[in-house]
């Protein structure tokens, strides 16, 4: 099965309307979130018309490494073998924000990937981050990272 560029790639640009959740810039009292490495354990895609593919049966992987100051480094790869034939990998660098509430963060990143289009919910405490059938481009996702 293959990822259209259209899934991988989307041309969002994400603005945030403060500062670093630690400047205290008044949009909401400060996260829950705590620093660590962040491993995806479940990363499925559902392409518009198309069956599931689970990213990480495939070969693939999401680590996100949360800074204490909320700037965030990692990859993103996305194996050949789902891509059309073309290995796909991309930093997760940038910062984690909290637009709204302090259970729901979106990350800042240059990189234009789906990562940065959905808005993640930190559940079990602050142990996990998951979407759950998100649309992004033309695809839903389904991902869970868990704090190692």
């Amino acid at each position: 099965m293959k990822l259209s560029a259209t899934v991988m790639v989307t041309a969002a640009v994400v603005v945030l309307s403060c500062g670093s959740p630690t400047e205290g810039c008044g949009c909401s009292p400060a996260p829950v979130l705590t620093a660590g490495t962040w491993t995806a354990i479940q990363l499925l895609v559902t392409p518009a018309g198309q069956s599931q593919i689970d990213i990480l049966a495939a070969g693939g992987s999401l680590t996100i490494v949360i800074a204490q100051n909320f700037t965030t480094s990692g990859s993103l790869v996305i194996p050949a073998s789902v891509n059309g034939g073309t290995p796909f990998t991309a930093s997760m660098a940038g910062t984690v924000a909290f637009p709204s509430s302090t259970l729901r963060a979106t990350f800042v990143q240059a990189a234009d990937t789906f990562v940065r289009d959905l808005s993640w919910e930190v559940t079990s405490g602050d142990t996990k981050l998951s979407v759950t059938n998100q649309t992004a481009g033309s695809a839903s996702f389904t991902i869970t990272l868990t704090k190692q």
